[in-house]
Parts: C-alpha cells; structure tokens; sequence
C-alpha cells in the first residue's frame, strides 16, 4: 500500500520552519507496513492545494495531510478538500459542541470565525480533537483512471499542524482506523544499518550493483553522511524475528563485499565504536592534533566525559607545527604525549591546512595527512628495556580531498579508523 504525506504551510515552503510532522508521520506509517513514497509541501493557497490532494489522491492509496485547518482565511485544506473532490461542505452540529466547549472550558468567548472548523467536505467523518479547536477530516474518494482501468480508491487523513495535537490525533483516531478498516499493521517495515568508512559511494554502488536493484527484497539503499557511507537494508516483516531472518544473507553478502571497511551497524558512529573499543579493551588515548583544529578530540570528546582512568584521557592541541627537522617529529609528538599522560594509546595527527588556503584554487580542498600511533608497552622479555622501542608504531601518510564542509571530517576520520583497526587487530 502506498502513501502521500502533505504538510501545508507559507511558514514550510519559505523555510522559516522545519517540517517534522512529516518524518514522524512517515515512521509511523512504515511500523504499519505502509510504503511511503512522496513527501509534498505546498503554500496557503488554494489552487496549489487542490492540486496537490488531487495529485496525492490519484497516486497513493493513503494520504495525510497535516496543517491548514484553522479558523484563519490562510487555513485552506477542508476548503480544497471540497474543492478537489467536489464534496461540498457541510456544517456538524456535534463538532461545533466540542469547539463551544473548549472555549468555555478556557473562559474565553468564542470568535466567530471558528464556526468554520465544525465545516466538513460531505461524506467525510471527523477526526475528533481531544485537546484542538481543529477537529480532522476523514475523507474516502473514488478517482476514474485516466488509463481506462480500474477506478482508484484514496484514503485522505487531514490533521492539524500543531505537533502536539497531529500526534494524540493519528495514534488514537488515524491508526486505529487503517488497522481495523483497511487491514494493515500485519507487516511493518524493519531496518538494519551498516556504517562504512574508507570509500566512495561510486565505489560501494560498483560493487553490489544487484544488491542495491530498487526491485530487490530486501532492500538495500546507500547513503553519504559526513565522509561516512551507511548501507541501509528495509524489508516489511510480521516481526524484527522474521526481518532478520530475511536479511542475513543479503548481510552475508554486504559483509564478504566491503569487511575490514565496515566499522558498525546501526546508530553506531567512527568516534563511538573507538571509544567502546577502548572502554573493552580497558586501555586510555591521548590525542595530539596540529594545524587548523582539534577535529579528532571534538569528535571522541563530544557528549562524552572523560574518565580518569579509562577511554579519552587528554587532548592537545598545536596550531602550529614544532620546530624540528626530525622526520619522524610527529612520532615524538605521539610518544612525548603517551610518557606525559601515561596512556595506552597515543594519536597524533597534522598536518590540517587552513580552507582559506585553498580559496583560489579551483579543485577540492586536499591535504596529504600523516597520523602516527604509539601503542602499549610490548612485555616480551626479549624486547629492549628502552620503552621507547618496546611500543608498536604505526604511521600512515594518505592524500585526502572533498568538499570544504566534509573535508575536515574526512580528515578526522581517516586518522580514528586508522586506530579503529589497530584496536582489533586489523
């Protein structure tokens, strides 16, 4: 079954305000199995809302509408309602009442104007309103196929803007209704994430070219957040038991594809699976940075506190590089920050270039990094007493380039997945 959600509102369409009726109608629509397939923002007016819901009607089988059922002369959607579907409005005694009463509930008289909410297309059922003067409208319509077939039939919801209100309305009216009239909540949609880090999208879309097939169940959809590609696997399922039965092997295969690239799954990000790596394996980080920013620290540091005596224990940073013509310098930073925090772990990385360096160039932003990594002591009785070369090094220079808004996020991460793989063994 397919769905239209349409959010209504000057206040949408101008971006004064952010739509997020329409995200969690979306939600709860999937956890009763239904398939959304177009999200529509249209302005207070009346010719585009018509078309809108016509639009909605002709192509979805169930359509929500949130806002545009004031009592104002911008609130328009019972008006298009009628319009659209040639169902003249009618006055309901019984939704006036409710409206009276809240008024009088609050001690305040009632405007005139609000006469016009108790007025419904003909044919439709109300929506009451518990805690709203907006009662909602339940409409059913029949369209004629313009291709010669069967006549489609459309379920319209219309709800009132207000968060608050749409919510209490569409869980106690709206669901109640698909589950019991139109059958659904057998099946729901279920999720499962896979984080990548390490290549492009271009290049995880060669690699699984059938697997990511739009005709495919289930279904596997790619995503770039951040420098970070999620493969997203959808599939409807009569339980999470079921859903994951039906997506292991398409895990199987994800897995055999991309392995030592995959770094979690679900809400899991880089910065949060290096500090439960370090949190299991009881160890403590020092992170060094030079150059433009402490990327590395603000991501491991954010909504995180450190601990005395495990995880992130300190950051440093130098916004410039150390005087020294060692080329091993970022090595000593690393080890310098180890012996004087007495850390597990050490990362240093630099060198980050200011973007203003780049402002004439005409390419992407790009900077050949350098991380090195000073690991624990090594216990063998055959090692040299010198600590220094008891400890694993690891270094690593790589040419990184994107956009100036992901750059300093590549950057970063390419330094945390390079102590992410350190950490298991990679």
């Amino acid at each position: 079954m397919k769905a239209e959600i349409i959010s209504v509102g000057d206040e949408l369409t101008s971006g004064q305000r952010l739509d997020t009726n329409s995200q969690f109608i979306s939600r709860r629509l999937g956890d009763l199995g239904i398939n959304v397939r177009h999200h529509t923002t249209v302005g207070d007016d009346l010719a585009d809302n018509v078309a809108a819901f016509r639009i909605a009607a002709g192509r979805s089988d169930v359509v929500i509408i949130s806002g545009g059922l004031g009592p104002t002369a911008d609130d328009l959607t019972r008006e298009a309602m009628a319009q659209a579907f040639d169902r003249p409005l009618e006055f309901r005694p019984e939704a006036m009442q409710h409206i009276e009463s809240l008024f009088k509930t609050r001690n305040r008289p009632m405007p005139e104007r609000n006469r016009v909410q108790a007025m419904f297309p003909v044919t439709s059922r109300i929506i009451h309103n518990p805690h709203g003067t907006a009662p909602g409208i339940d409409l059913e319509v029949r369209l004629e196929s313009s291709e010669g077939g069967h006549d489609h039939s459309s379920r319209l919801f219309a709800l009132p803007g207000v968060p608050a209100e749409m919510i209490e309305m569409l869980s106690q009216t709206v669901e109640p209704r698909l589950i019991a009239e139109l059958g659904l909540g057998q099946n729901r949609w279920y999720y499962h994430s896979l984080k990548l880090f390490g290549l492009g999208e271009s290049d995880v879309e060669k690699v699984i070219p059938d697997l990511i097939a739009r005709d495919r169940t289930p279904r596997v959809g790619i995503t770039v957040s951040k420098a970070t590609i999620t493969l997203r696997i959808a599939a409807q399922a009569a339980s999470q038991q079921d859903f994951d039965s039906q997506i292991l092997g398409t895990i199987e295969q994800i897995r055999e594809a991309f392995g030592e690239f995959i770094f979690a799954q679900g809400d899991l990000e880089l910065q949060d699976v290096v500090r439960e790596l370090l949190d299991q394996k009881d160890c403590t980080l020092s992170v060094v940075e030079v150059g433009a920013g402490c990327w590395v620290g603000q991501m491991l540091s954010d909504g995180f506190e450190p601990q005395a005596n495990s995880g992130l224990k300190h950051l440093t940073w130098l916004p410039t590089r150390p005087e020294s013509t060692d080329p091993d310098w970022l090595v000593n930073l690393a080890f310098r920050s180890q012996q004087s925090f007495k850390t597990d772990y050490a990362l240093a990385v630099g060198i980050y270039p200011a973007i203003s360096d780049f402002e004439s160039q005409t390419s992407l932003p790009w900077a050949d990094l350098q991380v090195a990594m000073v690991g624990p002591l090594d216990q063998a009785e055959d090692k040299a007493d010198d600590q220094r070369n008891r400890r694993k090094v690891v270094t690593k220079s790589q040419r990184v380039s994107g956009h100036p808004e992901l750059f300093y996020q590549r950057l970063a991460k390419t330094a945390l997945d390079m102590l992410r793989r350190e950490l298991i063994g990679e």
